[in-house]
């Protein structure tokens, strides 16, 4: 990539504010995000698909991490799911076989499920995947490899525009138990939210702003 497409390529709009990078771009140890424009296929909820829109729209350039990239969004076919889910899963094999870290963010959790295929077919052995909404309580080791899942559903209602419930998980009880995980994360899925376009909405994209940039720091880390 030359100097002037990687200027061009900074001026739009980016999770975090990182660069925009390809798949020959990414390193082992990096952390790869990537959009997941789909919400019809497992616990539907429509406006789930722009959640990676909003989350690029808002995001800032400040203290972006180092290690970390934005690679678009995976290719999807919502209306074909025989064709979606090989396509997505395979998408996904390509970049976890680089050795980056994945991080998928929207939609529902169908991209969760073509997530967890795609890593068990790259790592060849059990791979658990730890909801947030679970507490964390597995008896895992460091070096566990572990799928996380962040269902921005467990959100209480205060944080969401259209609650389905007032009890539930706080933002900083959902960044706190990121950064408790001390197995070794290999694969995010952020995904359930579907924000509002005003203020209320402008709210909840902001607390999933802040969940994903605790995800990229916990993944830049490392197991503890």
């Amino acid at each position: 990539m030359s100097n002037t497409e990687k200027i061009q390529f900074d001026k739009i709009p980016s999770f975090l504010g990182l660069p925009i990078s390809d798949l020959e771009d990414l390193m082992p140890g990096q952390v790869a995000i990537a959009g997941y424009f789909c919400d019809n296929l497992d616990q539907p909820s429509a406006g789930q698909r722009y959640l990676a829109r909003q989350l690029r729209y808002v995001s800032r350039s400040e203290n972006r991490p180092i290690n970390a990239t934005d690679l678009g969004d995976v290719n999807v076919f919502p209306l074909e799911p025989e064709k979606h889910f090989p396509a997505v899963i395979s998408q996904c094999e390509a970049v976890l076989e680089t050795g980056a870290c994945m991080v998928l963010v929207g939609g529902d959790s169908s991209g969760l499920n073509a997530l967890g295929a795609a890593v068990q077919n790259i790592v060849n052995t059990d791979v658990p995947i730890v909801s947030l909404s679970q507490g964390n309580n597995l008896n895992l080791s460091k070096t566990q490899k572990i799928i996380l899942s962040v269902d921005l559903k467990e959100l209480a209602g205060k944080w969401v525009s259209k609650p389905r419930r007032l009890n539930g998980l706080s933002p900083s009880d959902i960044i706190s138990q990121i950064n408790n995980i001390s197995s070794k994360i290999i694969a995010v899925a952020i995904f359930g939210l579907a924000p509002e376009l005003d203020f209320r909405g402008s709210t909840e994209t902001l607390v999933a702003l802040n969940i994903l940039e605790a995800v990229v720091e916990r993944l830049e880390k490392g197991a503890h």
